[in-house]
């Protein structure tokens, strides 16, 4: 019983040291206290991430349909430059929920946008509510 307790102890510090700690404050956010993305969130329906060179851009837009029971709200996520785009209902981003799966997914490395990994992002977590919105 000691050795499972002790394995698992060690394999929580160990998940532990890989977290990186994130910050947003006044519109940049910190990953392991440094400078690494820009945010405007002045809009409550549109939050807007850059690099810091602000040679990429993410655009994150709340997106609400119909009214009552029949309404809803999904999110769209564009990365602008690539001209590349998804959505989901099920799974509503917020710009810290987004900036910590793009950072789990390598999407951002090293406080730069990893253009290859963006597509793989994509087919993980769209949900082309778009499309189904216009079949009906």
């Amino acid at each position: 019983m000691k050795k499972i307790l002790v394995l698992l102890l060690v394999l929580g510090f160990a998940n532990l040291s890989q977290a990186q700690k994130m910050k947003f404050k006044k519109g940049i956010v910190y990953v392991d206290d440094q400078a690494c993305l820009k945010y405007d969130g002045s809009d409550l329906n549109n939050v807007v991430i850059t690099d810091m060179d602000e040679t990429q851009t993410i655009y994150l837009k709340f997106i609400r349909t119909g009214v009552g029971q029949n309404g809803g709200l999904y999110t769209k996520i564009v990365f602008v430059e690539q001209e590349k785009s998804f959505t989901s209902k099920s799974y509503i981003f917020t710009k810290k929920l987004l900036v910590k799966k793009l950072i789990k997914d390598k999407v951002f490395e090293d406080c730069k946008v990893n253009t290859e990994k963006i597509d793989k992002f994509i087919l993980r977590y769209d949900e082309k509510h778009e499309e189904k919105l216009i079949r009906f």
